[in-house]
């Protein structure tokens, strides 16, 4: 259980900071 909640908050962390890293490459595109 502990090993499905740890995969389960990187998995999220990942998702997050993709979806992060896409929206400042658009913004800085947008600002090029």
């Amino acid at each position: 259980m502990i090993l499905g909640a740890v995969f389960y908050i990187v998995f999220i962390a990942l998702f997050f900071g993709i979806a992060v890293g896409i929206i400042f490459a658009i913004k800085s595109i947008k600002l090029i």
